[in-house]
């Protein structure tokens, strides 16, 4: 996406939702347009709707907006003003309808609480990618210049129409003096003119008077609500309020009653509001002491409200970064690096890489000799390939004097110590001068394409690790002839035996691992895996200290994700197993397989793998804790908070982070002080600013995104920041390649979202917090 988000705003200036665009659109540099005839398909556009704006009816307002959007081109996102609630009454259905199809035209939308996020699931029909972006309050002075200028009055701030709480305000007001009035500050809502007057009444009948200013400009806005006793926002049909953000902008502390949204807002700006029970008799009782005690009615030092506007301006924009489409970089040397895993981006290189073909072996002559005469009719040139059988220890060495003539091949060997087919693997690639190596097991017998499809790929980008197409057949009896004369197309093929299902729709659900998330690791296997023998130094080889059948392969797979690999299906590059599936060949043993399963718990930060409640010595999460600006006991909360996530590791690094630690006199061994010097086998680092509170599965629901790299802001003065080790460690392969920042090069290969710590259970906690019980 080239060309600047554009936002279309219409409707009158003075509504709420008008201003607010046209606000967020300056902050975030994006042109306007007002019109629909100014409107072109192929310019990426941010809509901010509410139905009460398209149309007179719900109906009409969706057809309004899809009669529009309907055949655009670019990426279309909304933020959705007044979501439909059951409180609707009779509305709700046309409502949601409406919104629904207003949603269906959208490639994210954006909602001002987790209260509206919420809401949205009973409206929407589908899974949709939504946002959280707060309204944004602007920065006032917090305390007027001239108390004694304020006047003996409730203040009720916005539109006037049912459910905004007049009514209720009135009824509370009954135990106040009679000298105390209700003003309202704001016009009546559109087909509610009427309710100024009825309002009137009922504040005569009451003994006291109604006074309503209508519209108030801006510029005078602030220094009317200053100039109020006791602010109040007794909303009954809340889901977003701008006029609540108002009164915490003009420095007040109004009271509202306690609720979903109400909490939502305490949680993002702490010390705001003067929260009350949700009833007239809370309401009541809060106004009696807010007369009493009028300095609580204004925000209390160092409460800091969340958003400014240049917060929520930063949240659009980095949306908006999202919806431009990431590209492949070239290399200096003509190869690619690829965002996420996007190995189809990769344009074809025209040149055959030199490749080594690696077969550990083990007392298999005869399917050696198959699988040796498979790989002398292969169509990638013979000059290219190099042949290398490492054999696991066998009382006899294998025989390939017979292939030498045809083959570049090698043998090399090691001590029989068990089965060892890691180390044999790793002995193998050791004696490889190819730049791609291919993994064949010694009865795995590949078509004549099969090292030509397995290296192009590879040949274009360094980064991936590629695993072919294993098909069984029952090969017992043939001999090398008979694999010449098949593979030739001279003979029919040896009797096909069922491929493994969770391999078939594993590759097909992952669209040929093109879709591949944390734990796609699981479809690499090693009889048919390729990859650059650059990436697979790097990555450090097959782990050797596994011994025993299985489990290598996976465990290398997971250390090459998270270290920056591509994983890719390559469904053309066919090899054939001799006989079935091991599982099909012994009915499974559970023994065996436990004890593989335990084995890679230990290595493997998958959360699957780790189901029984222990700790290991690489966690799947590494969070850094920053101690500046804590005291000793909310730093205390905030990492106590951070391990709840059983699986982790917190480090508090800063100058004073030992001193803030010493009074907690604890011993636990998940808590570190420093900077960890490396954390590529864990899969993420969080680094965590200000006094952060980490609620029940927050850090799970982060990783529950797949976001690779993001950052989340908690209420004014808090961070979170996610980076995982694939992201990192690809960005540091190739930085100085790209001659680039590895910061720089990681946000433009895997992009980095930017939330709002509501989303994931994230408060902000007290500088002082009571440790007491």
């Amino acid at each position: 996406m080239t060309q600047p988000v554009h936002h279309l705003v219409m409707g009158p200036p003075e509504h709420g939702v008008i201003r607010c665009a046209r606000e967020l659109a300056s902050a975030t540099a994006s042109p306007v347009i007002s019109d629909f005839h100014d409107l072109r398909d192929d310019i990426p556009i941010h809509v901010h709707f509410t139905d009460r704006l398209f149309g007179r009816t719900a109906g009409e307002a969706a057809d309004a907006f899809v009669s529009v959007v309907k055949r655009h081109r670019a990426p279309i996102t909304v933020t959705l003003h007044d979501i439909p609630q059951v409180s609707d009454g009779h509305a709700f259905e046309a409502r949601t309808r409406c919104y629904r199809q207003v949603i269906d035209c959208a490639s994210a939308v954006v909602v001002s609480s987790m209260h509206e996020r919420l809401l949205l699931d009973d409206v929407a029909n589908h899974p949709v990618d939504v946002r959280i972006v707060p309204l944004p309050i602007h920065s006032a002075t917090p305390h007027p210049a001239r108390r004694d200028a304020m006047r003996n009055v409730v203040g009720v701030l916005g539109f006037v129409y049912p459910g905004k709480g007049h009514e209720e305000v009135l009824e509370a007001m009954r135990s106040l003096d009679a000298a105390v009035d209700l003003l309202s500050i704001g016009s009546a809502s559109p087909g509610h003119e009427t309710m100024i007057d009825e309002l009137a009444c009922a504040a005569t009948q009451l003994g006291r008077s109604f006074d309503s200013t209508g519209f108030v400009p801006d510029a005078d806005l602030d220094e009317l609500l200053r100039s109020v006793a006791i602010p109040v926002a007794f909303h009954r049909h809340l889901s977003a309020s701008g006029s609540i953000n108002s009164w915490i902008a003009a420095g007040r502390r109004p009271l509202v009653p306690r609720g979903r949204y109400v909490e939502e807002i305490e949680a993002n700006s702490p010390g705001t509001l003067w929260i009350h029970e949700n009833s007239i008799d809370g309401l009541a009782a809060a106004m009696i002491e807010a007369l009493d005690h009028p300095d609580r009615t204004w925000r209390q030092p160092g409460a800091v409200p969340y958003p400014t506007l240049h917060q929520a301006a930063t949240l659009y924009s980095a949306l908006f970064r999202e919806q431009s489409v990431l590209k492949a970089q070239e290399l200096p040397d003509g190869r690619w690096v690829v965002p996420g895993n996007r190995w189809d981006l990769v344009p074809p290189v025209d040149r055959n890489p030199s490749v080594s073909v690696v077969i550990p072996y083990f007392e298999q002559q005869r399917r050696l000799e198959l699988v040796l005469t498979a790989l002398t009719v292969q169509t990638h040139p013979a000059s290219l390939i190099q042949v290398i059988v490492a054999d696991d220890g066998s009382p006899i060495a294998p025989d390939v004097d017979a292939f030498r003539s045809a083959l570049d091949i090698t043998v090399v060997r090691q001590s029989d110590l068990g089965f060892r087919a890691a180390a044999a693997r790793n002995l193998g690639a050791s004696a490889a001068h190819g730049e791609i190596l291919c993994f064949l097991d010694a009865d795995t017998v590949p078509e004549p394409g099969y090292i030509a499809e397995s290296t192009r790929l590879l040949a274009a980008l360094p980064d991936a690790l590629a695993v072919g197409r294993r098909r069984h057949a029952d090969l017992e009896g043939w001999a090398a002839r008979d694999v010449t004369e098949w593979l030739g197309g001279r003979s029919a093929g040896p009797p096909e035996l069922t491929e493994p299902l969770w391999l078939r729709d594993g590759y097909a659900h992952s669209r040929d691992l093109l879709d591949a998330d944390r734990r796609s690791y699981r479809y690499i296997i090693s009889a048919v895996m390729s990859c650059t023998r650059q990436l697979f130094t790097e990555i450090g080889g097959f782990d050797e200290s596994i011994v025993g059948y299985g489990g290598e392969d996976w465990d290398f797979a997971h250390r090459a994700y998270d270290a920056g690999a591509v994983l890719a299906h390559l469904p053309r590059a066919v090899a054939w197993h001799d006989g079935p599936e091991w599982a099909e060949r012994t009915g499974g043993d559970r023994e065996r397989k436990n004890l593989e399963a335990m084995m890679l718990a230990s290595r493997i930060t998958d959360p699957a793998a780790r189901t029984h409640g222990l700790l290991y010595a690489v966690p799947e999460l590494v969070v850094v804790v920053d101690s500046a600006g804590h005291t000793s006991a909310s730093l205390l909360r905030t990492v106590g908070s951070v391990l709840r996530e059983r699986d982790c590791v917190v480090w508090i690094h800063g100058p004073d982070a030992a001193e803030l630690r010493r009074p907690w006199g604890d011993a636990d061994p998940r808590v570190k002080q420093g900077q960890p010097s490396d954390t590529g086998r864990s899969h993420a680092v969080v680094h965590v600013r200000g006094p952060v509170l980490f609620g029940e599965h927050a850090l799970r629901r982060l990783l529950a995104t797949g976001a690779d790299r993001m950052t989340v802001d908690v209420g004014g003065t808090g961070v979170v920041e996610l980076s995982t080790s694939r992201s990192n460690t690809r960005a540091a392969r190739w930085a100085a390649a790209l001659g680039r920042a590895p910061e720089d090069v990681a946000d433009d290969l895997f992009g980095c979202t930017h939330r709002t710590g509501v989303e994931f259970g994230f408060s902000i906690g007290e500088q002082q917090p009571n440790l007491a019980w």
